[in-house]
């Protein structure tokens, strides 16, 4: 459990802000309780600290803010080599997470967990495992705490991608596999959106949607239509493509404004919290309600900009930009304090209200807070995916202006962009 100084953090939801800063390494004494009694094995040891890594539950350095289906694992140890290689590689690497400095040892590690890798895709059969698929996934997550960039795994989302479509998902019924495929789904549409050569078919889709049914009928059924994921699955092509989806674009942004409005006032409730714990059902609350608020946003701005396309001096469209790009803004100026785990999700965020706006003081403002969040995981370069997709959106408002005035005629595939584009991974 980490244990820290009280919290010198004043906040509240309009925007209030006495201090935000990111705690500083000092301010944190990294230290966990006696592990449980296990086996006296590899297999044992390797559990016993994974066990450890996930029990902390401090906001901003709880590891399960990367998905539930973390805790499964341990269970699952002793039977892949490359999932047994990975969970040492983030076992290790995390006691130092906090100070951003990693002895050699832990590069070891992540170093044979990569080798481990390497040696298991070459085996198709091995390589198309839902353990694979997760040591894949936990490597990209140590790769950003270490700040290592190995050129095999740009686009991490991508590889991702390419498993799922090799593995045989209609076998896969445990929990553990059902979960851990849902949450790979977010990553796998955000950079969908900035890149081509992630593509998805509808069939795996339908899939996600069965599996989300089986996990939990309930939560299904009163989910909200503009975030289930079938719908989402189709912002990257609304990104690349937008012209034939002018209707569905509109629609899905009436439904993310008024989703946005019902979270905010869940969020409202917390206008006046100022957190003097990073623990707890509260905190615990509050971080998800914001986390959610600010996706909603960042996903309303983004189809709000696409909707400019077709209508770029329209007045209403140009205000809610405006609006939403300062909510993003100041949730991320509140988020701060749950840095760098907790709020990991922001700059994304940023980097979709950046290409949106044109308000030089709000770019301004965020182009500080991006450089700001940078820090955290510093190999990610968020500005240039946010170049990428300004280009990409500019790339559409001077087409479709000149199809408008009849200087052209229009093109049957719109926004089309070479696969050889850049790749990233949002993570």
């Amino acid at each position: 459990m980490f244990k820290t100084q009280p919290l010198k953090v004043a906040q509240s939801q309009n925007g209030a802000l006495q201090k935000s800063r990111a705690p500083v390494a000092e301010e944190i004494v990294f230290s966990f309780g006696s592990p449980p009694t296990v086996l006296n094995t590899g297999t044992g040891r390797l559990a016993a600290a994974f066990v450890e890594t996930l029990e902390v539950t401090d906001i901003r350095y709880a590891v399960t803010y990367y998905g539930p289906f973390l805790r499964e694992i341990p269970q699952r140890l002793g039977n892949s080599t490359v999932l047994d290689s990975a969970v040492k590689a983030v076992s290790s690497a995390y006691p130092y997470v906090h100070k951003g400095a990693f002895p050699t040892s832990v590069l070891v590690n992540y170093g044979q967990s990569l080798r481990a890798l390497r040696d298991c895709l070459n085996n198709p059969s091995e390589a198309r495992t839902a353990h694979t698929l997760c040591a894949v996934y936990l490597i990209t997550i140590c790769q950003s705490w270490l700040g290592k960039v190995d050129d095999s795994l740009t686009s991490h989302s991508e590889a991702i991608a390419c498993l799922l479509k090799a593995s045989s998902l209609g076998e896969w019924r445990s929990h553990f596999e059902m979960e851990m495929v849902i949450t790979l789904c977010v990553p796998i549409i955000l950079e969908g959106v900035i890149n081509p050569r992630i593509r998805m078919d509808p069939h795996f889709w339908e899939m996600m949607t069965t599996f989300r049914k089986r996990l939990n009928p309930q939560a299904f059924e009163k989910s909200k239509d503009s975030t289930q994921l079938h719908h989402l699955a189709m912002l990257p092509e609304f990104v690349q493509h937008p012209d034939p989806y002018a209707f569905e674009i509109a629609k899905m942004y009436l439904s993310l404004k008024r989703d946005a409005g019902i979270v905010k006032m869940g969020l409202d409730q917390f206008a006046t919290f100022v957190p003097n714990s990073f623990s707890g059902p509260y905190v615990d609350k509050h971080s998800k309600l914001q986390a959610a608020y600010t996706i909603v946003s960042t996903l309303a701005v983004l189809l709000n900009t696409l909707l400019r396309l077709f209508n770029p001096s329209n007045p209403t469209l140009e205000q809610e930009t405006a609006f939403f790009c300062e909510e993003i803004l100041t949730q991320a100026q509140l988020a701060q304090c749950y840095r760098p785990m907790g709020s990991a999700y922001m700059p994304l965020s940023l980097v979709v209200a950046w290409a949106s706006t044109n308000d030089i003081v709000q770019l301004a403002r965020i182009e500080a807070l991006l450089a700001d969040y940078q820090n955290d995981f510093a190999e990610l370069p968020w500005m240039n995916r946010g170049i990428w997709l300004a280009s990409l959106l500019n790339s559409h408002r001077e087409r479709i202006a000149l199809e408008m005035t009849g200087s052209v005629s229009p093109i049957s595939n719109p926004g089309e962009v070479s696969d050889r584009g850049e790749s990233c991974c949002i993570l």
